[in-house]
């Protein structure tokens, strides 16, 4: 009896017919905006829009797959440190997927490059995942994996010709960076590098090196970390040993951030002896002590890209030819970076 009464109180999911009687519309065409509201004309868009948000309309989606034999599950899979990874990324995507209809689970790759294989080499050859959308550089493909019908996106990946696709993958502002500081009496820099296979990585690290060169300026170093702040350390304490280096950019947030912790530890204060430039504007950086000098990207709409493209390829379609257009990469100015020392 208590289990009778707690069925009776919980509220009843909403159907696409409770969509179609609310929004005036017959239930074929919620089912056609469920498949691809972009058939539908602009003014019965919007009312079948509002409707579903009123309702919390949730699809499911196993239903679904058991009536038109169309799965609805795609993987997006992060970076082991996940900690590092743009969630703002993942939450474009996230939302991309949802209001196209399908579910998202998220995997960590882990482990060394042939573990990582192993693990894609096992979703492509799952049966019940509509997609993958990865957001760590692909491992050398096997011939298995060149055999699933899975579609695969790997964004800011390279294509037959080596050339980066897309702005996550966009190393473009770099040369912004290393002349702003150049600017400010600048010439001897240090370069934190992202890991080795990853497409943004290489990008900035070659845009720092074209315009350090370009511009006669000097490079002291440049390592490699693996995105942590533990890596920047570990780069900070080599920069406190190359005592002529007076500005360094990394290429994300949260090496800086480990940098800066190192040069403090070795008595070194920044701006004041060594300018940091970090990359990814991450949500905290404009609160540490002192606040970081970074690079801003529309992540969210970077995500949402990436994860258009997987569907599309799900559904049999064809990406768009030229990349969607995205704002600029814009610097950000904080106290992290100030005029080289006299």
């Amino acid at each position: 009896m208590v289990q009778e009464a707690v069925g009776r109180d919980r509220p009843k999911a909403a159907t696409i017919y409770d969509v179609a009687a609310l929004a005036g519309v017959s239930h074929q065409t919620v089912s056609r905006y469920l498949k691809d509201k972009n058939a539908l004309k602009p003014s019965t868009l919007e009312r079948v829009e509002k409707a579903l948000a009123e309702l919390s309309y949730t699809p499911n989606l196993a239903a679904r797959s058991l009536r038109s034999r169309e799965l609805y599950r795609v993987v997006v899979v992060v970076p082991e440190a996940s900690l590092y990874f743009p969630a703002r990324m993942l939450n474009g995507a996230a939302a991309a997927a949802h209001a196209a209809g399908y579910r998202v689970d998220v995997v960590a790759m882990e482990g060394t490059e042939e573990a990582r294989s192993r693990q894609l080499h096992t979703l492509l050859a799952g049966d019940d995942i509509a997609g993958i959308l990865s957001f760590v550089p692909q491992p050398p493909p096997t011939a298995a994996g060149h055999a699933s019908r899975v579609p695969l996106v790997v964004a800011g990946e390279y294509d037959n010709q080596m050339r980066a696709l897309g702005s996550i993958a966009d190393g473009t502002a770099a040369a912004g960076i290393v002349e702003h500081l150049a600017s400010l009496g600048h010439r001897n820099f240090f370069h934190v590098a992202g890991p080795a296979g990853w497409p943004s990585a290489h990008n900035r690290r070659a845009v720092y090196e074209d315009t350090v060169r370009a511009l006669g300026l000097n490079s002291l170093g440049i390592t490699a970390g693996d995105w942590s702040a533990s890596s920047g350390y570990e780069a900070g304490l080599e920069v406190a040993a190359a005592t002529d280096v007076t500005a360094v950019v990394t290429a994300n947030d949260q090496m800086a951030i480990g940098v800066i912790r190192a040069l403090h530890d070795r008595g070194i204060s920044v701006p004041d002896h060594v300018s940091v430039f970090g990359w990814d504007d991450t949500p905290e950086s404009k609160f540490h002590i002192p606040s970081l000098s970074t690079v801003h990207m529309d992540l969210e709409a970077l995500g949402a890209r990436s994860m258009a493209e997987l569907t599309a390829r799900i559904r049999g379609e064809q990406p768009p030819a030229n990349p969607l257009v995205l704002p600029p990469m814009e610097l950000i100015y904080r106290e992290s970076t100030g005029p080289v020392r006299s």
